[in-house]
């Protein structure tokens, strides 16, 4: 055994040293795998003030894992931080990354919509489902909305309507993954976690005129994300289109800025 000729080694000969080596570097070996299965990686967690109410903010060396609503009915701290743990993550105090996220989301509500720019990580999105949701949802820009049939017809569940919206419930990184850009098939803007007057504060700062009823108004235009045309809302050509290849830009002027033309039949403006 490797044991016995290290033992029969004479003290301090090159043999014993070269032995000593061999035995360290097959216990690292075995050693390895098993330190980085139990390793937990660190989040770090604050709270701040923002235009939405209080926020918790956890970050993780790869982006921002969840954002919390401190305000909303129910909410719990000792709830969210548990799924943090049951993640298998380690937290630690930072009151500075709360403050910088919340510094982000303030410039957007005032109008800069290029404010949020902290990269975000989808580690508490398990589902394979919700995974296809959310990355579809981060392709809608900033001034347009889909309606929840679309974006369930977008992810190939036409009639999945309903699990999208429980995706978007759950979602553990709201204003950076925009599940305020998902709105009922009828105009209105629908529920959100942060409570509604947070997701109107939103897509009010994209540029949308909500109106008393708390739907969509009439000025708005139909985009095509694969002709990049976009129609008023009564044109024909909109109606006969795929709906789960269209989103809902607040004005002309926002479907331009993302790179669509206007439709030459009912010319929108």
């Amino acid at each position: 055994m490797k044991t016995e000729k290290y033992l029969m080694a004479q003290p301090g000969t090159d043999a014993e040293e070269r032995e000593i080596d061999q035995l360290l570097e097959a216990a690292h070996r075995q050693m390895a795998p098993r330190l980085t299965r139990i390793r937990r990686p660190w989040v770090r967690v604050g709270t701040a003030a923002s235009p939405l109410g209080n926020l918790m903010v956890a970050m993780s060396d790869a982006g921002i894992v969840m954002i919390y609503f401190l305000d909303t009915p129910g909410a719990s701290v000792d709830n969210a931080l548990a799924t943090l743990r049951r993640r298998k993550f380690d937290l630690i105090e930072d009151q500075d990354v709360a403050a910088r996220v919340s510094g982000e989301i303030r410039r957007f509500v005032e109008g800069d919509l290029n404010a949020l720019v902290t990269p975000i990580d989808l580690s508490l999105v398990v589902s394979p489902f919700q995974r296809r949701v959310i990355e579809r949802l981060r392709k809608v820009p900033a001034g347009a909305v889909m309606s929840y049939q679309a974006l369930a017809a977008a992810v190939g569940a036409p009639r999945g309507s309903r699990a999208v919206g429980n995706t978007m419930a759950s979602n553990p990184i709201p204003v950076y993954v925009p599940c305020h850009r998902v709105i009922r098939s009828d105009g209105s803007v629908g529920n959100y976690g942060g409570g509604v007057n947070s997701k109107l504060a939103l897509l009010r700062a994209e540029g949308f005129r909500i109106g008393a009823d708390r739907r969509v108004t009439a000025d708005a235009v139909l985009g095509h994300q694969r002709t990049h045309i976009f129609c008023r809302p009564s044109c024909s050509s909109a109606r006969r289109a795929n709906p789960s290849r269209m989103v809902i830009f607040a004005d002309p002027q926002g479907a331009r800025r993302a790179g669509l033309r206007a439709c030459r039949q009912c010319r929108p403006g």
